[in-house]
């Protein structure tokens, strides 16, 4: 937009007169006898219908523009024709510009008709406006109709963009898109337009563009910083094996566990909503699986680095490490890929339920329990459980937290995270207990040395005593039953809810063959229901004592249904996912290894333990938010980064002078 300057220009009124009392005047236009009504203007005088405008031929007689004619004579012109010789005319309205006016495009305006082609927005002093093809276009109907579009969300790119060359066509990504696309390969396409009630409306429009641009950085921000430092925490637990500092090592395979967990019950949660809107869910338990046993698997091999740690023999000690280099790194290499694969599984699902569900709090609760893990700087002790209110029953006395009282129908969908910020529920500090390796319990056991905080939780059914690794069922923080097994002792009925759509019965009660084999059985991926554990009570009888000091005493309890219960009895049971006693049995195979690891000798005590309070960064594996900032605006994308996208325009007001 240009400012001009005007030159002055005059207004003259014209004034009729009364009859002419001269018999020798003539009109200056026509020539002929002047009689009745006359006009005096420009030195001369005129018939009231002969003095017309030099352009449009109007009559001008109540107000005229004198300008210099050919032959140097004036001649009136009316005022739009006057205005439009001085390039002063709307292009709005096509009237006069007297007063202030705006330049753009080439064209002036009335301030007050300087709005969109489009729509009706007015563009004030400090509004911003886009420029196509002469011209003028809000943000709205610019992004939709003529701005290029990212190829990953679908959105509009007014800012930096990174071009790509695939297959001979050019490809316009928003950086933020295309580094998601790069590390998850997913595209975030933008809402479907269906869904746009207000698609005229340009508010809305700008609105909805805004939450997408925010969005993708919330995506992009939170799961890199998840990803990287779960890759950190790796990292520091190799470091600390290879220094011999094993204590540190277990307590970075927790924090780990912590990222697996998290993540897990985020799935959990989409599943969940994809249940409730009768879709089919996600495909993940394959590569859950494989997380759980190459993570697994890991910490075998660091026992047994450790092992080789004690040998005397510098040599052997060499030779075993060096062995062992290669399977370390293919089981690294392969936790961050099967990482890698469930974030972007989530994502996608996230994303699904979001465009195709119309549930956009999948996703916000996604970001949010990333964003709350980094928060409490994935330290397992941090409290994440919300209070909940119990329910009362009048079958019960106490009704657990685990839900929904017996009346309820069997097709109740579970919510496993609810009442914390992120995570299980049954797996946090507050039910689950504080980490025994956390500062107090260690402290505990160089006091006491004894072994009581190292005695592990037992991955075993407590009714039949086989391996329980998919869906089953939970009595307090660590006793878990598969769900055939929780049986009323009157009548037989079952916890156990038939599978659906002709699903194989073994796979639905299996027991699972150990995380440890090499070869597992094939484990259904089919959704199915959840234990209909509200209609079962317990009585309990007595604690049952453990045939090992490395297993936690079980109270042995007996089941009923609703319907031959007893005034003992009490509820307690809980469903329990596939996903979370994945969980929970890594955090079992962790304590084994500290265990095992103690009993070696090899866990030392003395070392100064770091607490939350004093450690510095260099501690701390989960980068906080300024960090991300600094690591978005560093990333390489190896690209070419194009700076040239069109910016908006601000208008400049311009005072025209005033007229006589």
């Amino acid at each position: 937009m240009t400012t001009s300057s005007l030159s002055k220009y005059s207004r003259s009124d014209a004034k009729p007169a009364g009859p002419s009392s001269t018999a020798t005047a003539f009109c200056s236009a026509c020539q002929q006898p002047m009689s009745g009504q006359v006009v005096r203007a420009l030195g001369t005088v005129f018939h009231l219908d002969c003095f017309r405008c030099g352009d449009c031929n109007a009559v001008v007689a109540s107000k005229f523009f004198p300008i210099e004619g050919s032959g140097g004579k004036q001649q009136p012109l009316c005022e739009k024709d006057y205005f439009r010789r001085l390039n002063l005319i709307c292009a709005k309205c096509e009237q006069a510009l007297r007063g202030s006016y705006i330049t753009a495009c080439d064209k002036k305006f009335h301030v007050e008709h300087f709005t969109c082609s489009v729509c009706t927005t007015l563009f004030g002093p400090q509004d911003s406006y886009y420029e196509h093809d002469g011209d003028v276009y809000c943000h709205s109907h610019y992004s939709t109709r003529f701005a290029t579009k990212c190829v990953g969300c679908g959105s509009a790119i007014l800012k930096q963009f990174v071009e790509i060359n695939r297959n001979l066509k050019e490809g316009c990504w928003h950086p933020e898109c295309y580094m998601i696309h790069k590390f998850w390969n997913v595209k975030v396409a933008s809402r479907p337009t269906s869904r746009l009630e207000y698609l005229d409306s340009a508010a809305y429009t700008q609105k909805e563009a805004e939450y997408n641009a925010t969005l993708v950085n919330r995506i992009w921000t939170h799961l890199s910083a998840f990803e990287e430092s779960s890759a950190a925490c790796i990292s520091a637990m190799l470091q600390h094996v290879s220094n011999g500092m094993s204590l540190d090592a277990i307590r970075m395979a927790e924090k780990f566990i912590l990222h697996v967990e998290v993540l897990f019950a985020v799935i959990d949660e989409l599943e969940a909503g994809f249940a409730r809107a009768g879709a089919k869910g996600m495909s993940h338990v394959r590569e859950a699986r494989m997380l759980c046993r190459k993570t697994i698997d890991l910490f075998k091999l660091l026992s047994y680095i450790q092992d080789s740690s004690s040998t005397t023999n510098p040599s052997q000690v060499q030779s075993r490490r060096m062995g062992m280099t290669q399977d370390l790194s293919a089981l690294v290499t392969g936790l961050a890929d099967n990482l890698k694969i469930l974030i972007r599984i989530a994502l996608t699902g996230a994303l699904k339920l979001d465009r195709e569900h119309s549930n956009g709090d999948a996703l916000l609760k996604f970001l949010n329990s990333l964003q709350c893990l980094g928060m409490d700087h994935a330290d397992p002790n941090a409290k994440r459980q919300k209070p909940i209110v119990p329910v009362r029953n009048a079958d019960a006395s106490v009704v657990s937290e685990a839900g929904p009282s017996s009346s309820l129908s069997e097709s109740i969908i579970i919510d496993y995270s609810e009442g914390v910020t992120y995570g299980y529920r049954s797996l946090g500090p507050e039910c689950a207990g504080e980490s025994p390796f956390s500062p107090k319990p260690i402290a505990q056991t160089i006091q006491k040395g004894a072994s009581s905080v190292l005695i592990p939780p037992s991955d075993l059914c407590a009714a039949c005593k086989l391996t329980v690794e998919e869906h089953c069922v939970r009595l307090g923080p660590h006793q878990r039953w598969h769900s055939h097994c929780v049986k009323c002792v009157t009548c037989g009925k079952v916890a156990a809810v038939a599978p659906l759509n002709g699903e194989d019965k073994a796979a639905a009660e299996t027991n699972g063959s150990s995380f440890e084999n090499k070869k597992p059985s094939k484990v259904s991926s089919t959704r199915r229901p959840q234990a209909n554990v509200y209609d079962f009570l317990y009585e309990k009888l007595a604690v049952e004592p453990s045939s090992s000091s490395d297993k936690i005493p079980q109270p042995k309890v007996v089941v009923y249904c609703t319907a031959h219960a007893t005034s003992d009895c009490r509820r307690g049971f809980s469903p329990v996912s596939r996903l979370e006693q994945y969980a929970f049995l890594l955090n079992v195979v962790l304590r084994r290894l500290y265990l095992l690891l103690h009993k070696r000798g090899v866990m030392d005590f003395t070392a100064t333990t770091p607490s939350p309070a004093n450690s510095d960064s260099s501690t701390n594996h989960y980068r906080d938010y300024t960090e991300i900032l600094r690591m978005k605006s560093s990333v390489h994308l190896d690209r070419k980064l194009n700076a040239t996208a069109l910016k908006p325009k601000r208008p400049t007001i311009i005072e025209s002078p005033a007229g006589r």
